[in-house]
């Protein structure tokens, strides 16, 4: 018995569906009206394209759509007794009811999954929706074909010996990639590098660039940068070091009153070693009675040195502690 069931269910389902294909008289013209928005792409389908139809249908009261007869995913086709090798993907339905009409909006992806060594003509099918006039005593169904959309599927690659300029078709729809997401990262990626880039000349400049930021520092350590190794050159070097510590504080500086600097700006306190180093650099320069020389190239090469480093303490940088170097002043 249950196997008779199922046998009789199997039936009456082949039956249906042949009478919805065949047997179904089709709406007499003006109760339904169709838009449809076509894939502008024709020829040129491979194996796994998946071509989009948008269609817009209206129905006219006080005919119904019947919603059984929306088009079913996964559902493939025959045409001449053979599969068609296009099946429906997937599909999106919205249904509006107004006083005078229902409006329909059926979005349907195709995929394709044939192939052959020659390009082979082919259809995106027709659909098929049934009707019905409630009002009408024998409630009697009609149908409206959605009509297909002829397309061209093309082999993976060439057969036989084709010269690539006779193969150049001019009705080839152009293969686009999708180039949005790509240019929105390099836009981001082009602007961060442009602001690390500012960054980093800022930093390293022999200049506070930005407003408000050109120092005493960033001047000296310009000047000092210029010098050669000569007494008068290291002497100069620490005397335009002592005015721009000066011109920081407000007040002559000395090793006793490196706190004044700190409250100043907390940043020279990194650098306190090789600020209690330069004053005794300066006596050393100044007010040695000894008469051994000095390596003015050494001095001269440790105050450029440490010239920057003021220079990075009133930008406010972090200066690196293994860059300190005391020991100088012998």
């Amino acid at each position: 018995m249950k196997y008779l069931i199922s046998l009789w269910t199997l039936l009456l389902s082949i039956s249906s569906f042949a009478l919805d294909a065949q047997e179904w008289p089709d709406i007499e013209e003006g109760i339904v009206s169709i838009k449809i928005k076509e894939p502008l792409q024709q020829v040129g389908y491979t194996i796994g394209d998946k071509p989009s139809r948008y269609i817009e249908i209206t129905i006219k009261k006080p005919y119904v759509l019947i919603k059984e007869s929306l088009p079913i995913p996964g559902y493939e086709r025959k045409y001449q007794g053979q599969d068609l090798g296009i099946v429906l993907d997937t599909m999106k339905h919205v249904i509006k009811e107004s006083k005078t009409s229902t409006s329909l909006t059926l979005d349907l992806t195709y995929q394709i999954f044939t192939n052959k060594v020659v390009v082979k003509p082919g259809f995106l099918p027709s659909e098929y929706i049934r009707l019905l006039n409630p009002n009408n005593p024998e409630k009697q169904v009609f149908k409206y074909r959605i009509p297909e959309r002829r397309i061209a599927i093309s082999p993976l690659s060439i057969f036989g010996n084709v010269k690539i300029e006779e193969d150049m078709s001019p009705l080839r729809g152009v293969f686009l990639m999708d180039e949005e997401a790509s240019i929105k990262t390099l836009k981001i990626s082009g602007i961060i590098a442009l602001l690390a880039f500012i960054g980093l000349i800022y930093i390293y400049s022999q200049y506070a660039w930005l407003p408000n930021k050109r120092g005493v520092f960033a001047r000296t350590h310009r000047t000092i940068g210029k010098l050669k190794a000569t007494p008068a050159s290291v002497q100069k070097a620490i005397t335009d070091m002592h005015h721009a510590f000066d011109l920081v504080t407000g007040k002559t500086l000395f090793k006793d009153n490196l706190p004044h600097l700190y409250i100043k700006n907390a940043s020279f306190e990194n650098i306190d070693s090789e600020l209690r180093e330069f004053f005794k650099l300066s006596t050393l320069v100044f007010f040695s009675a000894s008469s051994k020389k000095y390596d003015q190239e050494e001095i001269l090469k440790w105050l450029k040195n440490f010239s920057r480093h003021c220079r990075d303490c009133e930008r406010k940088l972090i200066v690196d502690k293994s860059a300190l170097v005391v020991g100088v002043a012998k």
